[in-house]
């Protein structure tokens, strides 16, 4: 199979006063090396024309792109070219995807989530569980809400996202309802013989046992989908959304059982400290997203209880106050100190991540700007939500296809930064490549779509 080259330029037009203004985010180009200012329809996202070919990028190949000796450079093959010329097409990335462990996860996970509201219902009562799940889906839509505007940077695959949820509110929470008490009064009995025995499985159990298999789920898409781990942003993500998952089923169960406490219990749990459990497994989420830009395939090995060691120790001692707190003072110091002001270091962690995110977005975008694949204003755009947002508007113009080809287009620019990070980390070599040639592709054919449905 066969293609014209994604990146040649359109046939030179007159400028007739439509469509030569660029979106905000998108500044009309100077062209690098003293060229000549072009008109934004001949000059963006593409090489210059032919005449004009000495004066940007003729003598720029990959071999010269920006990287680390260690990270070769792509095949010149697939270097943008001014000429009207035909090259083999590089493999389609992922012809078809194996969603196997996705569909495992789903069902075993919402079985496990029916199940076990179903077990609820028949212990303490059908109106009070329907009231329960009425309650506990206020916190988990302030959750999730929170975790969306997290993930709008680079939005993880829905239906991975899907299977952590129900990992988290299915298999995670059965298994931690049977460990957490006789391994909580084990462990606790042989650390703290004097404490009272009731306490012990919040205490000890809950904190080893949750954090454990909440934590397991987000070490299974590390290791299972390490393509679409990328990061300590994403591992947040991940984490949250077991969490959420987690607290939503758990919180069923504990306004389900509280009967006049209903109210107390909901502003507590639900309203005072609905970010708890995202709060401790987003330590192992750090983690592995910390070990995923590690050079050794095996940082998570170490990293990965380091991450969990803290999520132990901030459940457990949430758990340990709440079993010991007395009053209204005891409950508000605990309030503030072990939950809303993690809460807020956690935020401030998260902000200052996103910064180093859109930092790696524009320097790893950057290394195909000299080779013309991509020019600076479109790395501008794409290191910006605004920027973004402001060329989706700009496309729709040209219509629904347009519209959607600048999608596919900045979703294949950013899956195109993360691949050229797998090169450099040196995880992914052969296949970080494979996904390099296809994504180029990708973005020479997408930006082709909207530049003709807009006539520029």
């Amino acid at each position: 199979m066969s293609y014209q080259h994604p990146n040649q330029p359109p046939p030179a037009r007159e400028p007739d006063g439509h469509g030569q203004q660029p979106p905000q985010g998108y500044p009309v180009q100077q062209a690098p090396q003293g060229a000549p200012h072009q008109p934004y329809q001949a000059s963006y996202g593409g090489p210059a024309h032919p005449q004009q070919r000495s004066a940007y990028g003729s003598h720029l190949r990959y071999a010269q792109a920006p990287a680390p000796v260690s990270v070769a450079p792509p095949s010149e093959q697939y270097a943008p070219s001014a000429q009207h010329g035909w090259v083999a097409a590089p493999a389609r990335r992922h012809p078809r995807r194996r969603v196997v462990f996705e569909i495992l996860l789903l069902a075993l996970g919402t079985l496990g989530v029916l199940s076990f509201v179903a077990v609820t219902a028949l212990l303490f009562g059908v109106g009070n569980s329907v009231v329960a799940t009425f309650f506990s889906l206020i916190p988990l839509a302030i959750v999730g809400f929170a975790v969306l505007w997290v993930d709008r940077w680079e939005p993880e695959p829905r239906l991975l996202l899907a299977a952590a949820f129900v990992w988290g509110g299915g298999v995670a929470v059965w298994l931690s309802s049977l460990m957490n008490e006789p391994f909580g009064t084990a462990l606790g009995s042989s650390l703290a013989p004097s404490m009272p025995p009731e306490a012990l499985p919040a205490v000890f159990g809950a904190p080893v046992v949750e954090e454990f298999w909440k934590g397991l789920g987000v070490l299974l898409i590390f290791l299972i989908r390490r393509r679409h781990f990328n990061g300590p942003v994403d591992g947040i993500v991940y984490a949250s959304v077991i969490a959420a998952a987690f607290a939503f089923v758990e919180n069923i169960q504990y306004l389900s059982s509280a009967g006049d406490q209903m109210a107390f219990t909901f502003i507590l749990r639900g309203l005072a400290s609905p970010f708890g459990h995202l709060i401790y497994t987003a330590c192992i989420g750090v983690a592995l997203g910390l070990a995923s830009r590690h050079k050794s395939k095996l940082a998570w090995l170490w990293m990965m209880p380091i991450g969990y060691l803290g999520a132990v120790l901030l459940h457990g001692a949430w758990n340990g106050a709440a079993s010991f707190a007395g009053g209204l003072g005891g409950l508000a110091a605990m309030l503030v100190f072990l939950n809303w002001l993690p809460l807020v270091i956690w935020a401030i962690i998260l902000v200052w991540l996103r910064k180093k995110e859109t930092q790696l977005l524009a320097e790893r975008l950057s290394d195909y700007v000299p080779s013309g694949w991509l020019v600076p204003q479109e790395v501008a755009m794409l290191t910006s939500m605004q920027g973004r947002r402001n060329a989706k508007a700009w496309a729709a113009r040209g219509g629904p296809q347009a519209a959607a080809a600048m999608k596919s287009f900045q979703k294949a620019a950013v899956d195109l930064a993360y691949a050229r990070q797998d090169l450099y980390t040196g995880h992914t070599g052969i296949r970080a490549r494979q996904d390099e040639m296809a994504l180029l592709e990708t973005i020479g054919r997408t930006r082709a779509q909207f530049k003709t449905a807009l006539g520029v």
